[in-house]
């Protein structure tokens, strides 16, 4: 008897242990994980980045390179910026091109500079499937020269 009671104390604890090791979670019940709801933002990363030259003073030639990150906020919008990913790729080139280096080189302006480009993106989406899918234009990286 003494040996079933060590043995029942031993098996419990193991299980307390497993419980605290995975972090106190249980793991779903079948049915349960196709449940759970899906995250309600989605990103479509503008790849390659987005490399081109801005109008500069100087005879240099200056340039910028965009790493640009598109919000959706269901997945029907995702695949529709997947769809026009050229279209808007050649958006945010030409506005990109058409700043001055005081426009890409300001922090107040770069902000300008996003939300212009998720405006011409959102409009052009709107001609193309009359739906704007675009709900946020991140540039998670900046670089220029």
């Amino acid at each position: 008897m003494k040996l079933f009671k060590f043995l029942l104390v031993l098996l419990l604890s193991c299980g307390a242990l497993q419980v605290y090791a995975s972090g106190g979670e249980e793991p779903p019940a079948e049915g349960e994980a196709a449940a759970a709801p899906k995250p309600g933002f989605y990103y479509h990363l503008l790849d390659p980045d987005i490399i081109t030259n801005y109008l500069s003073d100087g005879k240099t030639l200056g340039y910028v390179r965009v790493t640009v990150e598109l919000m959706a906020a269901n997945e029907g919008d995702l695949k529709l910026l997947e769809q026009h990913d050229p279209l808007i790729r050649d958006a945010i080139i030409r506005l990109m091109g058409s700043k001055s280096a005081d426009q890409i080189k300001s922090l107040v302006s770069r902000e300008e500079l996003r939300k212009e480009c998720e405006a011409k993106a959102n409009e052009l989406l709107v001609k193309e499937t009359g739906k704007k899918a675009v709900r946020e234009l991140i540039f998670t990286k900046f670089l220029y020269q």
